[in-house]
């Protein structure tokens, strides 16, 4: 069949649209599609990525308040004695006997536990109860009273609800002999000490002279009247407290932590 030229003119403009609409549904469409899908992910991954920049920029702030925590804990662990020094009976009495040879106390009898858990309970002084504090809170119009008992109690409701923290202990106990003098100035030296030795118990009585009528049957009055400058026998119970010292973090093997359980 011979085509004449209108014909030729529209047969060319139908197949124009044709490649045209061909391309579209062929190529442009699903392209601008995937441009679409590709936006969407883009604004996801910058969304990410802006996450990432605010907790990068938290890191060094972070380490520096870590390095503070850690630091601030050990000025109160250094008040601890150290674990290594009573790890076990020897070392414990090592640790304790000068405390005897520096007052002249000569030590008879020596008891090491073992290490323990135990909990320091916070110390607060306790308000005592008036008498008649029923009577003054149904009297206490205005409230007053109430706002007094409240204040002195501030501290001790305070710490009480506090979780009480824990240590681990180690007593130490002794049977001695030495002036009630001396005996005073051992106590005290403990006392004054900075690291974290208490003592639980003490007690003394007088030890019987050889110059007494009946030496083994002492008066209540010269087992009570005793000297400083006597000699008694003592038992005392002691408790060393010791903790575990917060080391430093090591970023380098964390990150390598965090890597690894991705990879998986």
């Amino acid at each position: 069949m011979k085509l004449n030229y209108r014909d030729k003119v529209i047969l060319g403009i139908v197949l124009a649209i044709a490649i045209f609409l061909a391309g579209y549904f062929l190529l442009i469409k699903p392209k601008n599609q995937q441009i679409k899908d590709d936006n969407k992910k883009l604004d996801k991954l910058k969304v990410t990525e802006t996450d990432y920049k605010q907790k990068i920029a938290q890191i060094d702030p972070l380490k520096t308040n870590i390095e503070t925590i850690v630091n601030d804990t050990n000025e109160i662990t250094a008040k601890f004695v150290a674990k290594d020094n009573v790890s076990d009976p020897v070392r414990l009495d090592q640790f304790m006997q000068h405390f005897a040879n520096d007052n002249d106390i000569r030590i008879t009898s020596l008891a090491a536990g073992d290490m323990k858990e135990s909990k320091i309970p916070y110390y607060y002084a306790a308000v005592a109860n008036e008498i008649g504090s029923g009577l003054r809170t149904v009297a206490d119009i205005n409230g007053d009273y109430q706002s007094q008992l409240d204040q002195a109690n501030a501290e001790k409701n305070q710490l009480s609800e506090r979780e009480v923290g824990g240590v681990i202990q180690t007593q130490y106990g002794i049977e001695a002999i030495g002036t009630r003098e001396n005996l005073w100035k051992l106590m005290e030296e403990i006392e004054n000490r900075d690291d974290t030795i208490i003592i639980d118990s003490v007690s003394y009585k007088l030890e019987k002279k050889a110059e007494a009528e009946d030496p083994d049957n002492l008066t209540e009055e010269e087992e009570n009247n005793i000297e400083m400058e006597d000699t008694v026998k003592i038992n005392m119970v002691i408790s060393i407290y010791s903790v575990y010292d917060l080391p430093q973090p090591n970023y380098e093997h964390l990150n390598v932590e965090a890597t690894d359980s991705k990879k998986k």
